[in-house]
This record gives C-alpha cells, sequence and structure tokens, in this order.
C-alpha cells in the first residue's frame, strides 16, 4: 500500500514537472519508476509518450513496444505506436498497427485514415485506392473530397511529394478530373517547375470539355446525382473559360438548390435556363416541377406557369421525334389538371 501511495505520488509530480517543462526531472523520475518495476504498462507509457514529445523517438518506439510485447494492457501502446510509426515514415509497420487495433475498434475512421495514408506513401497506390473507396462504400465523390482535403493538409507542410501520391490516387478514381490538375499544375508551381506547370494547365483547358460532357448528360442523369456530385460539378464552372456549358451549369445549380430545399432559387435558375437555351426541353420540365411543387403551397397561381411549360417541353420532344418523352409530358399535364380539378 505504502509503494503503491509513492508510485502515485511520484506519477503526480512528474505531470507537474512536465506542466512546468522541467522534461529532464520528469524523465529521471520515470527512469527511477521503472527500474524499480513499478506498474511499467503505466510507467513506461507515460516515459514513452514524454520521450515522443521530446523527439527521442527511438526511446519512444522503444517504450510502447515493450508495453506491446510484454505487458497486458497494451491497447494504448499500439494507438501510440501507430502513430509514431506514420511519423517517421514507417509505414509498414504502421498498417500492421493499424490492422491490429482495428480489430477491437472497428469504426475508428482516424486509424484507418493512416492506413489509407500509409499505403499511398509506401507506393501502393492500387490498395490505398480500393481501401478508400471500400471506406466511403464506393462514393467516389466523397472519396475524393476526402482525398483534397488530404492534400491540402500536407501541402500546407510544403509535402510536394505526398501531394502528388495521393493526386495519383484521385486520377485512378476519376481519370482527368481538371480540379485534381489544377492542384498538381499548383505543386509544381510551388516547387519552381513552370514548364511542367504550364504543360498541366495547357492539358486542362484540353481535357474539360469531355470531361463535363462525360459526367453531365440530359438523359435525366441530373435527377440521379447526389448533392455531393451536383457541388463537384458546379465546381468545374471555373475551368467553363468561354462559357460553352452555361446552360447545364444553370441546370445544376437549379437542382442543387432543389435538393436544399431552396425552391425560389430554384425556379430562377431554371427561369435562367430557359433565357440561356430556349431550344432545349429539361429547363421547361425542371421549372414545371418546381412551379407545380410551389402550387400546393397555396400558390395556386403557379400551376398555370407549370402547364404552359410542360406543354412547350412536350412540343420540343414531339420535333424532337422523342415519343416517350411526349407521352411523359402528357401524362404530366393529365396528372396537373387533375389536380386543378380537385380544387
Amino acid at each position: 500500500m505504502i509503494e503503491n501511495i509513492k508510485y502515485l505520488m511520484c506519477l503526480k509530480s512528474v505531470d507537474k514537472n512536465i506542466a512546468e517543462n522541467c522534461y529532464d526531472l520528469a524523465l529521471e523520475k520515470l527512469n527511477y519508476l521503472i527500474k524499480e518495476e513499478y506498474k511499467p504498462s503505466e510507467t513506461f507509457l507515460k516515459r514513452g509518450k514524454l520521450c515522443h514529445k521530446l523527439l527521442m523517438l527511438e526511446d519512444a518506439y522503444s517504450d510502447f513496444t515493450y508495453i506491446i510485447n510484454h505487458c497486458v494492457n497494451k491497447q494504448e501502446a499500439y494507438y501510440e505506436r501507430l502513430f509514431l510509426n506514420f511519423e517517421i515514415s514507417n509505414y509498414y509497420e504502421a498498417i500492421l498497427d493499424a490492422d491490429k487495433i482495428l480489430e477491437w475498434d472497428k469504426d475508428n475512421f482516424d486509424v484507418k485514415r493512416i492506413k489509407f495514408l500509409s499505403f499511398v506513401y509506401s507506393s501502393r497506390e492500387d490498395i490505398a485506392k480500393n481501401y478508400i473507396m471500400g471506406l466511403f462504400d464506393l462514393n467516389k465523390y466523397k472519396a475524393i473530397q476526402f482525398l483534397f482535403k488530404e492534400v491540402a493538409m500536407v501541402l500546407a507542410k510544403d509535402e510536394f511529394a505526398k501531394g502528388l501520391k495521393l493526386l495519383s490516387v484521385i486520377d485512378m478514381i476519376d481519370k482527368d478530373n481538371p480540379i485534381k490538375l489544377l492542384k498538381e499544375s499548383n505543386i509544381y508551381g510551388f516547387a519552381n517547375q513552370p514548364d511542367r506547370q504550364n504543360e498541366i494547365l495547357r492539358k486542362i483547358d484540353s481535357v474539360f470539355p469531355k470531361y463535363f460532357i462525360s459526367h453531365f448528360r440530359f438523359t435525366d442523369m441530373y435527377a440521379n446525382k447526389d448533392l455531393m456530385e451536383i457541388c463537384f460539378l458546379l465546381e468545374l464552372k471555373i475551368f467553363d473559360k468561354q462559357n460553352l456549358f452555361a446552360y447545364p451549369m444553370k441546370i445544376l445549380e437549379g437542382y442543387k438548390n432543389h435538393l436544399e430545399g431552396h425552391i425560389i432559387d430554384s425556379k430562377e435558375c431554371f427561369e435562367e435556363a430557359v433565357k440561356i437555351n430556349p431550344n432545349k426541353p429539361e429547363a421547361y420540365v425542371l421549372l414545371a416541377q418546381t412551379l407545380q411543387l410551389m402550387s400546393g403551397y397555396d400558390n395556386p397561381e403557379y400551376k398555370k406557369g407549370a402547364e404552359e411549360n410542360y406543354k412547350t417541353a412536350l412540343e420540343i420532344y414531339r420535333r424532337e421525334n422523342l415519343t416517350d418523352k411526349v407521352d411523359d409530358m402528357r401524362r404530366q399535364l393529365k396528372h396537373l389538371n387533375s389536380n386543378l380539378m380537385l380544387k
């Protein structure tokens, strides 16, 4: 009992020494406790953390490893060694530590993140790509958003090589992603490689149009896109220097507002899309649907506008010989008029 009290008092004084930046004294006391074999798992852990703080990284690694190999209570030591391994670029060992931790802490995203980054930085990009897609349930836009955040963090530390590795994973998920190419060009700019930077900027000008077209088609695909994908596509507006995609961008903006519940803003976007290209049917349909929705909120005057826009879309589909779309507009009008009669 006396020994236990002595141990606790010594640990308390160690914490006080660390708080007062008296690191040498704290280390001396911890070395004494370890020599006397007082609760080795707790003492080695505290000394390992202190050594890590003091950048005595080999000593910290040794203390955490001792706990893992010799002590019963080793879970916290695994966490500490994981972060240390990642910090000192022991990526293979970091993956092994992460796998061990995930056996009992399977939902820990920080551990999964370090495992993913360790795959990337140890040049196992293929595994990393599959792993990150699995983490985000195959939603590539969530994965890409996460990757761009990681890129920003490493660039803030001027770790350009790591940034390029992360961007290579984005390229594997979403080939010729213009935002990825822009960030890549920025890295070469920071690295004082203007020729490489300009080469990538020229590539953006050539790939953006076909990239955007491949991601946005007017066969009602916009209705199947989630909010994150729509937000991503709207980010590409900065690459449309010739305003070639003003119409689909305005459609996307209206659909984004609709998904976010901003119905009046959505209506205004679809009205602008009609003005940009009055010969395309999608904006009329979406405007009609928006007006029909608004008419249900004690605004019956919007139903006439909805009917007019459905009829305009119907005529465009008829000229284009799209009989399925014509029939769809007729059904919409019938449904709209049946609602009118009920009123």
